[in-house]
C-alpha cells in the first residue's frame, strides 16, 4: 500500500476507536431519553465521576487498573439511583422543561461539586495498557484505544440482549411506548425509572474509566462528555440506540479524517455543522421516530 491509503486507514481507525467513546456517552443519554423521555444534561458528569473514581482507586486503595475501572463503574452507576430519586422521579409528572432544569441543576452541582473535591487540577489515570503498541500490518493503535472500542462493543451487545431477552428489558420498552399503559398493566414504573438511570451512568462512567488513560481529566470535561453525546444523539435520532452507535463511528471518522487533512481545530467544529444539516433535513436524526405532541 502506498503512504496515502495507509494513512487514510490510520486516520478511520483512530476515528473508529474515538467514535466508539461517543457512542458509550451517547447511549446512556439516548436510553434515558428512549425510555423515560427526559433530556439528561447531567449525563457528562457521569463521566466525568467515572474518570476520577478510577483514578482515586487506584492511587488511594492501590487497586489495579482494571478493578479501579470496574468499581469506579459499579459505584457511578450506584449514584443513579440516588439521582433518579431525588432529582428526576419527583418531577416525572412535571413539565419537560422542568425536568431538563433539574438535570441542569445536578450537571452545575456535581461539576463544582467535583472541583472541591477532586481539585481544579488536571490528572491521569495510570494504565498497563497506555503505552503498549499493537502493530496491524503498517497500521498501529495502543492497546489502551483496542480495549475502548473492545469493551464498547461488548457492552453494546450486552445491552441489546438485555434490552431485548430479559423480563426488565421488555417491562423498559412497554415504558417506552405508553408508560401510563405499561403501569397500568402491572409494570413497576419507579423500578424502570431506576434502572434505566442505572445502566445510563454505568455506560456513562465506563467510557470515563476507559478514556481517562488518553487524556487528562479535570472537573469540567463533562461538559466535553454531554457535547459529543448530544451531537451523536442528534445525528442518530433521539431514543435510538442503533442510531446512537451509527452516529457515534461516524461523528468520530468524520473528524479524524477532517483533524488529519484540514485541521485539528476545524475538526471540532465539524459535529455543529453537521447538528445543523441533520435538524435542516431530517430533524428526528437518522433513526429517530418523530413524538406526537401531547
Amino acid at each position: 500500500m502506498d503512504i496515502e491509503t495507509i494513512l487514510l486507514i490510520q486516520q478511520i481507525m483512530n476515528g473508529l476507536v474515538n467514535g466508539m467513546t461517543y457512542v458509550l456517552i451517547a447511549t446512556g443519554l439516548t436510553l434515558v431519553f428512549g425510555v423515560l423521555h427526559i433530556i439528561n444534561f447531567a449525563h457528562g458528569e457521569f463521566y466525568m465521576l467515572g474518570a476520577f473514581f478510577t483514578f482515586f482507586a487506584s492511587k488511594l486503595l492501590g487497586l489495579d487498573y482494571v478493578t479501579a475501572g470496574i468499581l469506579a463503574t459499579v459505584a457511578v452507576a450506584s449514584l443513579g439511583i440516588v439521582a433518579n430519586r431525588f432529582f428526576f422521579w419527583p418531577l416525572r409528572r412535571e413539565h419537560e422543561f422542568t425536568l431538563l432544569l433539574s438535570s441542569l441543576g445536578l450537571a452545575l452541582l456535581l461539576t463544582n461539586g467535583g472541583e472541591l473535591i477532586f481539585g481544579a487540577d488536571p490528572k491521569y489515570i495510570s494504565s498497563p495498557f497506555a503505552d503498549g503498541i499493537v502493530a496491524m500490518g503498517p497500521m498501529i493503535l495502543t492497546q489502551q484505544r483496542i480495549l475502548i472500542f473492545g469493551v464498547g462493543a461488548l457492552m453494546l451487545l450486552l445491552l441489546y440482549f438485555f434490552i431485548q431477552k430479559t423480563t426488565m428489558g421488555k417491562m423498559m420498552r412497554a415504558t417506552a411506548q405508553d408508560a401510563e399503559g405499561a403501569a397500568l398493566t402491572g409494570v413497576d414504573i419507579r423500578r424502570v425509572y431506576t434502572v434505566t438511570f442505572v445502566l445510563a451512568c454505568g455506560l456513562a462512567a465506563l467510557a470515563g474509566a476507559l478514556v481517562g488513560p488518553t487524556a487528562m481529566i479535570y472537573p469540567t470535561v463533562g461538559s466535553w462528555a454531554v457535547l459529543k453525546g448530544f451531537i451523536v444523539v442528534v445525528l442518530g435520532g433521539l431514543g435510538s440506540i442503533v442510531g446512537a452507535l451509527i452516529g457515534g463511528l461516524t461523528l468520530g471518522v468524520v473528524e479524524a479524517l477532517v483533524g488529519g487533512y484540514i485541521s485539528l481545530g476545524f475538526a471540532q467544529a465539524v459535529g455543529f455543522a453537521i447538528i445543523i444539516v441533520v435538524l435542516l433535513w431530517r430533524p428526528n436524526g437518522l433513526f429517530g421516530v418523530a413524538r406526537r405532541a401531547g
